[in-house]
């Protein structure tokens, strides 16, 4: 497990660029994390709206030297001895890359891969924005991620989805699978770093219901996409699908070790989401 810190090479392209985003700064402070990164960014960004959905978060976090300093802060203090709390936990070590850097709003954590090595990617940009800099959350950030890692090292992270409906059952599961390890690493399996102005309260109230709405777009093969990303939201409520994950792999704990909780089929989650749903 490497921990790579841009920090100090943010603010030098903030004052570079005197709090205005620059393309070219940027892909040559990208370039110097690897040579592939800014072509990387800037593909998975084409699906935005650059100057209205990414040019001002950007530069709200080149203009927030507060807020840089507080995630950074954070991100120091979450990753010091991270190694050995994970292998405590898991038993096992992986080989990741962890860093933290500008973006251009490819997401707060980016699990990929960079010149061979696999990374964790976070961006100062989309957590500034979703205000995840304070130590508790960004600690929850990177076990979640470092979830992904995991499940992706000890089992079947990813399906051959053939349909609409396996790709939400799936990815219902790839989330659980994550948040669960980010409550393992916490050590409370209460604990869900998107809850914000009573976010887990509502859930919580609304938790057969909402197992009952995911079904039913299954069922039906419609999008679930509104459960899951902070640009969406079903009901008001963003990333409703973790909570569900979480819930469903938490009940599927009791049936089977951690090491079969990372290696089950489609079939399998699919019964479970059935059972949570009744």
């Amino acid at each position: 497990m490497k921990i790579i810190d841009t920090y100090h090479d943010i603010l030098a392209l903030a004052q570079k660029t005197t709090g205005r985003f620059d393309e070219n700064n940027w892909k040559a402070y990208a370039g110097t994390i690897s040579e592939g990164l800014p072509e990387k960014c800037l593909r998975d960004s084409e699906e935005y709206d650059f100057p209205q959905d990414v040019l001002p978060v950007l530069e709200q976090a080149l203009n927030s030297q507060d807020k840089l300093a507080e995630l950074h802060d954070s991100f120091v203090r979450a990753t010091e001895g991270l190694e050995g709390r994970f292998a405590a936990v898991f038993g096992m070590e992986v080989q990741v890359d962890i860093i933290l850097y500008l973006g251009l709003c490819n997401g707060a954590g980016w699990v990929t891969w960079l010149d061979g090595r696999r990374v964790i990617l976070l961006g100062a940009e989309k957590i500034i924005e979703l205000d995840w800099g304070d130590a508790d959350t960004m600690t929850a950030l990177i076990y979640h991620e470092l979830g992904h890692v995991w499940h992706d090292a000890a089992g079947t992270m990813y399906a051959d989805t053939k349909s609409v409906a396996e790709r939400s059952v799936w990815q219902l599961y790839q989330e659980g699978i994550a948040m669960y390890c980010e409550q393992l690493l916490v050590g409370d399996f209460s604990r869900y770093h998107q809850n914000k102005n009573g976010w887990l309260c509502w859930c919580e109230e609304n938790k057969k219901s909402l197992f009952a709405e995911y079904k039913r777009r299954v069922d039906a093969e419609e999008s679930t996409q509104d459960f899951f990303g902070d640009w969406c939201n079903y009901q008001g409520r963003s990333d409703v699908g973790y909570y569900l994950g979480c819930e469903m792999v938490k009940h599927m704990a009791g049936q089977y070790t951690i090491t079969e909780l990372a290696r089950l089929t489609i079939g399998d989650v699919n019964a479970a989401l059935c059972g949570m749903a009744e």
